[in-house]
């Protein structure tokens, strides 16, 4: 363990001297990679230019890189940089058809690849300008990230987001599609420079000056697969928002840039069909990706660490073949000889009384497994298709009005181009079998949406007050969002299109149910924490849609609005984040609330129902904790909060963002006073996890007789565990864990009855790639 530690010091200190960074590499071939899985073809000509893609892996992962060739290798930063942008792309196309005949666009290998590779370097060039904030964009991914995580301070963001996106990456992804080898067409590539700087100054790219910076470039991408695992902690622990949100984020994250460059294969497609014309400023398929000065300094360095490059660069195999002016770059495929550490101790409970005795080391109860036992028994629901995210929620609600029957909802917000949501009767609940099966073949209803995330939040209300449940569903966008209520019918169960529709001035994130007016009917209760607030972004609101008989099919402005009570709301407080009903207690969090210098420490603020003014608070202690991330309740005795990116210390060892569980009394919960609360305050009992980066308490979910499910989906590299925790029992831990490599099995807990509990694998992956999955789990 010293030499290990010893060589991770060594590592870094190198890092540091030598400016390790293949900026980027993995992250833009991922999403040109899932782009072209998301892009459906409408017709034969989009089928043969996908197909064409597909069959070039070497030129497109090339291309993919392509635009950040020249950064700060032998003085090329100007040429790399006009290679992101739209008058490079459009005179790249044109070029093509200048040169070459039509009949060898999909026919020729070597045509093919050059296709190939500008359309992979589209998808970087507009790729970067979201991941960036450019072209007018505000609150994209790097900003949100500096200003989650890195006090505003744009460059240190810059920095962790283009390099430590690409370990976070190879952390959570095999990327087993990565070619061994790259094609890049130097001569084309020379050719389109000469065209682009006519009338210009700026000098034109020397061939051997090309591939240097490209075989360095691919070099440095090696280095990457072989520190990948290694580095991932050092950034990881720097950013819970890279760490959670690479995938996710809805401004800039790898499944938003991804949507984005599909929707802009036709029209690259009708520029190598048709010819495309310049443009003042030139603009390529979205507004935002127009040819305009960027103030965007370069950050992808090429030095590697001297023996590491003198090492691989010894492997790289280079051809280069005169007639087509292809260069063939080649590593030969090695086995990964690297494991990472497992850090396999369950978590541990404390009682208060061990926080307050100095250097007490916490006592695990001996009852506790010393592994976790595998997931076989249950059911698995999943669709072989690309990324769906099934299971991102699961409700359960009587549809139908016939008792004792019902219904579960289950949302796929990535599935096809807008999202789906799910919908089994209990009929088929009985019928299932015990092992994997296509979810969209044992669906009794499928409500499909037309835009955004259909699926992101879902909940059960009975909004039109005819004693059946109704469905809410919330489809945030990127500029905004609406949430769809589905009415249930008697004896049918869902309607199939929807009865209302919420129109939202922005993104709908949290759907709960609760009875705000106290008329005896829960009402929906809509959480914001990504909206504006007091001048502050993603400060965060909540709104109030009263349940009625007889609703109107479009609802706009909310019946009550909770805002956020800070009077100095910092941006990304994210209130709104968890809602919940305790008596005459409205329990709202806001995870990302900030205090001083200590970013997301998270605070809960407790609003009386009847008035809606706070009656006390509680708030967080510790950078980054996110105290208040998830709560549950039995409505008895206990109240259970997460903070699932908290470092934990057991044993005199530290274990970032490895997250905690904290159990209340509810009796203590339910008291006026004190007003300001710390955490310790009516506190029973804390489970502290002990993986690195493992989330304990992303997902919680409390049955009747007192079990406590807790979700761990980024522990075991990212496999994922879930836990119940019999709290009143001895504190027994009972563990389950999914076998599956990198599915995140507990992203998500709920309840199905009394029978079972459903528990989401967030990426798990079956024949395709991580369409996610459902299990049933027999209580």
């Amino acid at each position: 363990m010293l030499v290990r530690e010893f060589c991770l010091f060594c590592l870094l200190f190198t890092l540091q001297w030598g400016n390790l960074i293949a900026c980027g590499i993995a992250v833009h071939n991922e999403i040109t990679y899932r782009s072209l899985e998301r892009f459906k073809p409408e017709n034969t000509l989009h089928r043969l230019y996908k197909n064409t893609v597909l069959d070039s892996p070497g030129y497109s992962q090339a291309g993919s890189f392509f635009p950040d060739w020249g950064y700060n290798c032998l003085g090329y930063n100007q040429q790399s940089e006009d290679a992101h942008w739209p008058t490079f792309i459009k005179t790249a196309v044109n070029y093509v058809r200048e040169v070459y005949p039509k009949s060898e666009f999909h026919n020729d290998p070597h045509v093919k690849g050059l296709i190939s590779f500008i359309i992979s370097t589209m998808s970087h060039g507009l790729a970067d300008v979201k991941w960036h904030s450019l072209g007018g964009l505000s609150d994209y991914f790097i900003i949100a990230m500096a200003n989650s995580d890195f006090h505003g301070d744009m460059q240190e963001a810059h920095i962790a987001a283009d390099t430590g996106a690409e370990f976070t990456l190879r952390h959570s992804n095999p990327l087993s599609y990565l070619n061994q080898t790259w094609k890049i067409p130097v001569n084309d590539i020379v050719e389109i420079y000469k065209r682009l700087y006519t009338n210009s100054s700026t000098p034109v790219p020397l061939k051997q000056h090309v591939q240097y910076c490209m075989a360095a470039a691919f070099a440095a991408s090696k280095v990457d697969v072989e520190f990948g695992q290694w580095m991932f902690g050092y950034y990881g622990a720097k950013s819970p928002f890279l760490v959670e949100e690479l995938y996710d984020y809805y401004k800039g994250g790898i499944h938003d840039l991804s949507s984005s460059v599909s929707e802009c294969y036709p029209q690259m497609i009708d520029a190598f069909e048709n010819g495309i014309a310049h443009s003042h400023p030139d603009i390529l398929c979205a507004n935002y990706f127009n040819t305009l000065k960027s103030d965007r300094q370069p950050k992808c360095l090429h030095q590697l660490i001297k023996d590491k490059r003198e090492r691989i660069n010894a492997k790289i195999q280079e051809e280069y073949d005169p007639n087509t002016g292809v260069l063939t770059l080649t590593m030969p495929a090695e086995d990964d000889d690297y494991e990472e550490d497992q850090d396999a101790e369950m978590p541990v409970v404390v009682q208060p009384s061990d926080h307050q005795i100095p250097f007490q080391i916490p006592q695990q109860h001996p009852i506790f497994p010393s592994r976790c036992a595998s997931l076989e028994e249950g059911i698995t629901l999943t669709i072989p298709s690309w990324s769906s995210g099934v299971g991102h929620q699961t409700v359960l609600g009587n549809f139908s009005g016939v008792q004792h029957h019902f219904d579960i909802a289950i949302s796929a917000p990535y599935y096809e181009k807008a999202g789906a949501v799910f919908v089994l009767n209990s009929t088929i609940q009985r019928s299932l079998s015990k092992n994997q099966q296509d979810l969209t073949k044992v669906t009794q209803t499928v409500l499909q949406g037309a835009e955004g995330k259909f699926g992101w939040a879902m909940t059960s209300v009975d909004f039109n007050q005819d004693g059946m449940d109704d469905l809410a569903v919330a489809c945030p966008t990127e500029t905004g969002g609406r949430v769809y209520i589905y009415f249930g019918q008697m004896g049918l169960g869902l309607s199939k299109e929807p009865s209302v529709q919420i129109e939202l001035p922005f993104q709908g994130t949290v759907l709960a149910a609760v009875d705000i007016d106290q008329d005896g009917h829960r009402d929906l209760v809509i959480g914001c924490p990504l909206c504006p607030a007091k001048g502050q972004l993603q400060a965060g609101i909540v709104y109030v849609y009263n349940s009625r008989p007889t609703p109107t099919s479009l609802l706009v402005r909310p019946d009550i609005i909770i805002e956020n009570p800070s009077l100095n709301p910092t941006s990304y407080d994210h209130f709104g984040e968890y809602i919940l009903l305790l008596d005459d207690l409205v329990i709202i969090s806001a995870p990302g609330f900030s205090v001083k210098e200590k970013q997301r420490v998270g605070q809960i603020y407790a609003f009386d129902i009847h008035t809606l003014n706070v009656k006390w608070t509680m708030t967080g202690a510790k950078e980054f904790q996110q105290f208040g991330r998830v709560m549950v309740t039995n409505n008895k005795d206990i109240l259970a909060i997460s903070s699932p990116s908290e470092e934990t210390n057991v044993r005199f060892k530290k274990h970032w963002q490895a997250g905690t569980v904290r159990i209340y009394d509810l009796k203590k919960m339910r008291s006026n006073y004190p007003t300001s609360r710390n955490m310790e305050y009516g506190m029973i009992k804390i489970l502290k996890g002990q993986t690195n980066a493992g989330h304990l308490g992303q997902s919680l979910s409390i049955t009747d007789n007192n079990e406590l499910w807790i979700g761990e989906p980024m522990s075991e590299k990212e496999n994922g565990r879930a836990y119940k925790w019999l709290y009143n029992k001895g504190d027994q831990l009972e563990c389950l864990q999914n076998n599956k490599g990198l599915a995140r099995f507990g992203s998500q807990i709920g309840r199905l009855g009394n029978e079972a509990t459903c528990i989401t694998s967030q990426r798990y992956g079956q024949d395709t790639r991580y369409p996610g999955a459902v299990h049933f789990i027999p209580n």
